[in-house]
């Protein structure tokens, strides 16, 4: 994989950008209908963001639809409820079946309209230098990642690189892992590489992929670790993303270890170490650990399996330090079918 290298690198710099916020989201009756969904009380709290939403205000739309549209917020509710009462709640009262309340926000607000051109899958060459740029100045990390994802095909990599490169606290080990992919890709094609001004050589590039490219940052990006597989020989030359793998299981003794060691090391999966050691005891954590994260694979919590709803409303401390989360946590594993305390 050396001879990648040797192409012209672009040098970019670093930053952080500073959250904004959310006009309208100081308001008394939003902070206690948002309060009241932290605290688990969630026909309540949807009421009363409905109450407000009808009324116009736009963080309460924001939050309603991002609720309504999140399955492990919502899944549990609209299980209970008619159709008609689902619409009521969930949904601005227009024509049969409702409308969205992010698309009648999208009008009136930036946010609003950069959530909703990732929510609704209009991704017919959308105007990505406004949207991804917006999300992330709000904090809404998660919905930002998603859309990287679906913006593969249209191979803005630059772009999304710089992004990933400036808010690299943000993004964390998934937005990593994402870059060594985009960095992977421009190699192959011969194409200039976005890379930090201290990553001057040929060998500090080639070390810097395998780092972001490590397995730490695969699996908070997917909640999976390759494997190479060790029945074909394979030539020295083939590149290692191009070797036959299998996914690393918590049923195999040394992968349990393995995925263990990685929910030790990321800070976005702090909750499920709490958890497991709130759950089961000493002697099983390790399996806890294991089996948790593939739960929430399975799950398809990840990237970011514990964000909030809305990261620009509910940042994601709140969040876990609320009395619902604990609950929540207990509905995503056990979507995932983890198997308990071992």
């Amino acid at each position: 994989m050396k001879a990648i290298w040797a192409i012209v690198f672009l040098f970019v710099n670093t930053s952080t950008l500073a959250a904004k916020d959310v006009t309208g989201a100081d308001s008394a009756d939003f902070i206690q209908a948002k309060e009241a969904w932290l605290d688990g009380q969630d026909v309540e709290a949807l009421q009363g963001l409905a109450t407000l939403a009808r009324e116009g205000h736009i963080p309460a739309k924001i939050l309603l639809s991002r609720i309504a549209d999140t399955p492990k917020f919502s899944a549990h509710i609209t299980a209970q409820l008619s159709r008609k009462e689902r619409i009521n709640l969930f949904r601005e009262p227009k024509g049969l079946s409702g409308r969205d309340w992010l698309l009648s926000a999208s009008e009136e607000s930036d946010l609003a309209n950069a959530l909703w051109v990732i929510q609704s899958s209009e991704l017919a060459q959308p105007d990505y230098e406004t949207i991804i740029p917006t999300l992330v100045a709000y904090g809404e990390i998660r919905p930002v990642f998603d859309y990287f994802v679906e913006m593969w095909d249209f191979e803005v990599f630059e772009f999304v690189a710089q992004i990933l490169l400036e808010n690299d606290e943000a993004f964390g080990a998934a937005g990593r892992y994402r870059l060594g992919s985009i960095i992977q890709s421009m190699a192959n094609a011969g194409k200039p590489l976005p890379l930090p001004s201290t990553i001057n050589t040929s060998a500090k590039a080639q070390e810097y992929l395998n780092w972001l490219r490590s397995d730490v940052n695969e699996f908070a990006s997917s909640g999976l670790i390759r494997i190479a597989s060790d029945r074909v020989a394979q030539p020295d030359d083939v590149p290692e993303y191009l070797m036959p793998f299998r996914f690393a299981h918590p049923d195999r003794a040394e992968d349990r270890v393995r995925l263990a060691k990685i929910v030790n090391e990321l800070p976005e999966l702090q909750p499920l170490r709490l958890f497991c050691e709130t759950k089961c005891k000493t002697v099983q954590q390790e399996a806890c650990y294991a089996d948790g994260a593939w739960a929430l694979m399975q799950a398809a919590a990840y990237p970011f399996p514990f964000a909030s709803p809305a990261q620009s409303l509910i940042d994601d401390a709140s969040y876990w330090g609320s009395p619902r989360f604990v609950t929540d946590v207990n509905r995503m594993l056990a979507k995932g079918n983890w198997p308990g305390c071992r």
